[in-house]
């Protein structure tokens, strides 16, 4: 039996706004161009988690309240990402300083 987290995650209404919000957050070659595959890779997959977050928070709302929610953090979360994609590919070793950056909570968060 899945957690309560698990079960709204699987619900088709919240996979599509997670599988949106992905595409909206992911689908800029951009946003992680500084980096080599294998760290954009595991940028990117952290992203994922955190869009999950994100939308799990928006469980009991409309598709139109959800979307007024999600939009302003998923821009944060692309700022957030592009941010630490170039802090990261910035150093001698991008691949340690990308793991040290997203092992600290995240400084997004703190502006919602």
């Amino acid at each position: 039996m899945g957690t309560k987290e698990d079960n709204a995650l699987n619900a088709p209404h919240i996979q599509n706004r997670v599988h949106a919000a992905i595409e909206r957050v992911a689908g800029d070659p951009e946003l992680t161009a500084a980096l080599a595959d294998d760290e954009a890779l595991t940028l990117l997959h952290w992203a994922e988690t955190e869009i999950e977050r994100l939308v799990l928070e928006t469980v009991d709302m409309d598709d139109e309240e959800a979307w007024l929610h999600l939009n302003p953090a998923l821009r944060k979360l692309r700022r957030y990402i592009r941010e630490t994609a170039n802090t990261s590919a910035d150093t001698d070793d991008p691949a340690v300083m990308l793991h040290l950056l997203l092992a600290s909570p995240p400084a997004y968060a703190d502006e919602m």
